[in-house]
């Protein structure tokens, strides 16, 4: 089905018909996206847990949502639909996602250019319910954005602290 020919149906609605099948599986909704392609439409669910997510909760989670009738209605039938974990490099769907991860490093992008530029990587010391604050990496400065002028806010994991955390050569 073309794009043109989708319902209009927002991110919510998904989001109603999604996250039950979700949560009977024991499992938390952390974002969805929809994709618009050319030949098909990508349905993009990202989900994760209290506990550790794997790759049968993945699959558990697709079969089931396979049986939406209400997505099919509004993406059509020939759809790809993807359920996987946000991964070490998350994406925040939502400001109340950043409260579990104040001292972490993000990468930012705004919709608009705000200071000169749209891109910014810095440590978060603080978020509310509608603004983040971040602590510069390049220069140290403070800058608060409100989540709404976010077109992307990523976690930016040390690698290198990571690995040695999880290292078992020594």
């Amino acid at each position: 089905m073309p794009f043109f020919c989708i319902k209009n149906m927002n991110i919510d609605d998904f989001k109603n018909i999604i996250e039950p099948v979700i949560n009977r599986n024991n499992c938390l909704l952390w974002g969805i996206e929809i994709l618009r392609g050319k030949k098909k439409n990508t349905l993009r669910v990202f989900i994760d847990s209290n506990n550790n997510v794997d790759i049968n909760d993945c699959e558990s989670i697709s079969r089931d949502l396979n049986y939406e009738p209400q997505i099919d209605l509004n993406l059509g039938e020939d759809y790809i639909l993807e359920v996987s974990t946000p991964g070490i490099d998350r994406k925040f769907f939502d400001i109340k996602q950043l409260k579990d991860y104040v001292g972490q490093e993000l990468d930012i992008k705004t919709k608009s250019i705000y200071e000169g530029r749209r891109k910014f990587i810095g440590k978060l010391i603080e978020s509310d319910d509608s603004k983040l604050a971040i602590v510069m990496s390049d220069n140290s400065e403070e800058i608060i954005f409100k989540f709404s002028d976010i077109d992307l806010c990523r976690l930016k994991p040390d690698y290198n602290n990571l690995l040695k955390e999880y290292s078992y050569g020594e």
